[in-house]
């Protein structure tokens, strides 16, 4: 996938965004995007993307809603000295594949997780929370995990804030306006539950009240120094989720059609899982990245497997790009 961008994800250093359209002889062609999450979060990248087709599809900008850029007035710039958005980047080979699940198997975990369980009785687990709380569980058991006592394990979510700001925003305000809802389960026992539990309570708790004491002050940000040093140290074991499911990832359309498929390169964090909704069909794509020795564990574990999408003749199943 690296081949369809002109720089490779980790790379791109100081330019806010780049293009590379690649042609093939059959006639298709392959639209290439990167921008800088420094500026941007995920449905930021979209909202440019699919004003971008619409505008050269059109020719004018009078039937387009475009991106509203008033990010700077929302969250005034602060200074971020001592803060390196490199950190968690790794050089160490990675794996990333995608592990297709199919609707209905979806279901049956999402009845897994909610069966009358008493610290659940409020609602049925989401697609999203199901699937994460499955990934997790079987990344463990595979790669035979215990927890040290001089360790730290997190588990983190995207939270979109547009939602929760008092007046909330639209979603064509443009920015970064994303943070980490941070859930601290436990390690070595049957966590399943435990972790859907956890996620909540962190999500939650990225309320009015968290995001405007983010807007005053560097609370926050100190933060984010802080675990970038436990980081460093070693002291942090994180695994990460972000769901695009239900995000407009299909509709810019230049003239020629909506996109067949839409993926990603291989990114440079490990421990890291995307879910994305197939193109056709109900299920969910999970862009799952990992050590190469963990990632060989993690997909021969035999209830995993038992979810999946039966491979077919074709079709992008279980593909692997090495990052």
């Amino acid at each position: 996938m690296d081949k369809f961008l002109p720089y490779k994800v980790d790379d791109v250093q100081n330019l806010g965004m780049a293009v590379q359209v690649t042609y093939f002889p059959c006639g298709g062609t392959a639209v290439g995007l990167v921008m800088s999450h420094k500026i941007a979060d995920a449905l930021s990248f979209f909202l440019v993307a699919n004003t971008w087709a619409a505008v050269a599809q059109n020719g004018n900008y009078d039937d387009v809603p475009c991106p509203k850029f008033e990010g700077a007035k929302i969250f005034p710039p602060r200074d971020a000295a001592g803060f390196k958005p490199s950190t968690g980047i790794v050089k160490e080979e990675l794996v990333t594949k995608i592990f297709t699940f199919p609707a209905s198997n979806i279901s049956t975990l999402q009845e897994r997780y909610s069966g009358g369980a008493a610290e659940f009785p409020q609602r049925r687990p989401s697609r999203v929370e199901a699937l994460s709380a499955f990934i997790w569980t079987r990344f463990i058991s595979a790669t035979e995990m215990k927890a040290e006592p001089n360790k730290i394990y997190t588990v983190h979510h995207a939270v979109n804030l547009r939602t929760r700001l008092d007046p909330p925003l639209s979603e064509y305000h443009f920015g970064n306006i994303s943070r980490l809802a941070i859930a601290m389960p436990s390690v070595g026992v049957d966590g399943g539950t435990e972790l859907l539990q956890k996620v909540r309570e962190a999500i939650r708790a990225v309320n009015g009240e968290y995001v405007a004491q983010l807007r005053q002050g560097d609370k926050h940000l100190n933060f984010l120094k802080e675990r970038m040093a436990q980081a460093n140290k070693g002291e942090l074991v994180t695994f990460n989720f972000t769901s695009l499911c239900r995000f407009p990832l299909y509709e810019a359309d230049f003239g020629w059609g909506k996109p067949v498929w839409v993926g990603s390169a291989g990114l440079v964090y490990k421990n890291l899982v995307t879910f994305i909704d197939r193109a056709r069909g109900n299920g969910i794509e999970a862009w799952i990245n990992l050590r190469k020795e963990d990632m060989e564990k993690f997909e021969a574990d035999l209830e995993l497997q038992e979810f999946l999408s039966k491979p077919k003749a074709f079709g992008f199943h279980n593909s692997e790009i090495v990052a």
